[in-house]
Formats: structure tokens, C-alpha cells, sequence
């Protein structure tokens, strides 16, 4: 779920603070279509809000950072 592209896409919500998916998705070089998908299922985790704009959908992120730990399982 945070790949690479993911993280990519939440530093750019969080630098650039885009006002619609679309311009999402030009910033980021990705289809309108996989960006909705990919917001659609980082907001089911809490990771962005989803808010309407004038420009359509606006999208901003529910943290501004994380720290993410990983533990081996015993």
C-alpha cells in the first residue's frame, strides 16, 4: 500500500498541496484514473481527506509525517 509511487504521491500532496485530482495526477505523471483509485484507498486508511473544491475533488493530507516501524514477528 506505500510503495514507493504512494509515498511519492503523499509528498506531493503535502508539498504542492494540489487543488483537484487532476492536477494531482499531472504533478505526479500518472493517470487521473489510478490517482482517484489510489486516494480512494489511502483515504480508507486515514492517510488523506477527500474534500470537494471548485476544481472537483481537492485531496490534503491527515498527517504531517509518519513514522513507520517495523517488527519482526516472533
Amino acid at each position: 500500500m506505500l510503495s514507493k509511487e504512494n509515498q511519492q504521491l503523499l509528498r506531493v500532496i503535502a508539498e504542492q498541496q494540489p487543488q483537484s485530482v487532476t492536477e494531482l495526477a499531472m504533478l505526479t505523471g500518472r493517470a487521473v484514473s489510478d490517482v482517484s483509485r489510489t486516494l480512494k484507498t489511502l483515504g480508507e486508511y486515514n492517510l488523506v481527506e477527500m474534500t470537494t473544491s471548485q476544481n472537483g475533488l481537492a485531496v490534503k493530507p491527515r498527517y504531517q509525517s509518519m513514522l513507520l516501524l517495523i517488527q519482526p514477528l516472533e
